[in-house]
């Protein structure tokens, strides 16, 4: 009987299978010598996408004492990431997917692993019978942060039997450094140019006074614009490493969003575009960081802006019950399932290579620093929508 899945064929073969596989491979001469040597995590897996055999760097990372844990168990389950499962009581199921149970068949089989580099890596080079490289976004369990992966998988023939060879390298720090140096270069040279050219205009003759106050008020706007724009790289990167300041102070709801909306509206995103509040939006004061929320409501916004097109409108709405204060950012556009599946991983976008911070950034901002809670909607009937909610008043820290 065909086991049910949502992309990868879910069929394990047997136990003893696994065992007689493992130990084919142990006889080989040197073999644990040579893939213990390998500084990358490696396994070799079978037909089945299951582990079979794994070198010192992947036991040491699925804090597994004994080769003997591991064998049977499919790559993602052990990685603990939350888009597979394992299944029954095979060795080597020790890191535990958050997510167990969403499907029978386990890693490879839900609805998540479609868009999996890992597993797309393995049927790739499965079906080409050649190397595959992927990138894979891993989403872990709690006890990890989401891993950045780049991953190889390669046939090779054993004995008449062909197996995988599947090695990982984390390049978290990589994808980061790159996200991080391409944001903060892009944003900070339009501002910075659109400084010098108010600057330039200053210097020309013949400007009335008038014009001359009016350009230097735009001149100063910028500037701090060029301020924020540091301020938010600086920010994200004392986020990642747990080194994050929080200050809190009284804030007005209303205040808070016509500053975030009047700061938009100087960047190229907001061009030929509508950004307004929402004639609902309630006004109220609540304690938290004015920097880092606001932080994230730009981030919100300018996303919401990149998506929309010419002519078409993002409405910032706020609102407050007794124990939380709430903070919405609206468009019409309908996220793709596969992508909505993704939305808060770091390093996915769909705007390019090194990007893919801005919603990542929301929720670690969100809700390890503000104690708050982050979430969205996107559907025909209600158009995209994301949430922010914060507790009504939160204490200042020296670092979270």
């Amino acid at each position: 009987m065909t086991m049910k899945t949502e992309f990868a064929p879910a069929e394990r073969a047997t136990k003893e299978e696994v065992d007689r596989q493992h130990r084919m491979l142990m006889d080989l001469p040197f073999i644990k010598e040579f893939i213990d040597a390998v500084p990358n995590m490696a396994m070799v897996l079978n037909k089945e996408r299951q582990i079979v055999f794994a070198n010192q760097a992947f036991r040491t990372f699925a804090g597994i004492e004994g080769m003997e844990e591991i064998i049977g168990s499919r790559q993602n389950e052990l990685l603990g990431c939350v888009r597979a499962q394992y299944l029954g009581d095979r060795p080597g199921e020790a890191a535990g997917c958050i997510r167990s149970g969403m499907t029978e068949g386990g890693c490879g089989t839900t609805v998540f692993c479609r868009t999996c580099g890992a597993v797309q890596a393995i049927l790739n080079s499965q079906k080409k019978n050649a190397v595959d490289v992927q990138e894979c976004r891993m989403v872990c369990g709690e006890a990890r942060d989401p891993l950045d992966l780049r991953v190889w998988s390669r046939p090779i023939l054993v004995k008449g039997e062909t197996f995988l060879v599947f090695s990982v390298m984390d390049i978290s720090d990589e994808k980061r450094r790159k996200a991080l140096e391409r944001i903060f270069f892009h944003d900070v040279l339009n501002t910075a140019g659109g400084m010098k050219g108010l600057a330039d205009l200053l210097a020309e003759a013949g400007i009335s006074e008038e014009e001359m106050r009016e350009l230097a008020g735009m001149l100063s706007e910028t500037g701090e614009q060029l301020v924020e724009e540091i301020s938010a790289q600086r920010i994200l990167s004392s986020a990642e490493v747990g080194d994050l300041s929080v200050s809190t102070e009284p804030l007005h709801s209303l205040e808070l969003v016509s500053r975030v909306i009047h700061q938009m509206h100087s960047l190229s995103c907001t061009e030929n575009k509508v950004l307004v509040a929402d004639e609902t939006a309630e006004d109220f004061n609540f304690m938290s960081d004015p920097v880092l929320i606001r932080r994230v409501l730009i981030n919100l916004v300018k996303n919401a802006l990149e998506a929309v097109g010419k002519g078409e409108a993002v409405t910032v709405n706020c609102f407050s019950d007794e124990k939380e204060v709430s903070f919405t950012v609206h468009n019409t556009l309908v996220i793709p399932p596969e992508i909505q599946r993704q939305i808060f991983t770091r390093s996915f976008s769909t705007k390019g290579s090194g990007r893919g911070l801005g919603t990542y950034s929301i929720k670690l901002i969100t809700e390890k620093y503000l104690h708050g809670k982050v979430s969205f909607v996107s559907n025909e009937e209600k158009g995209t929508v994301f949430t922010v909610s914060y507790p009504r008043e939160i204490e200042s820290s020296v670092k979270v």
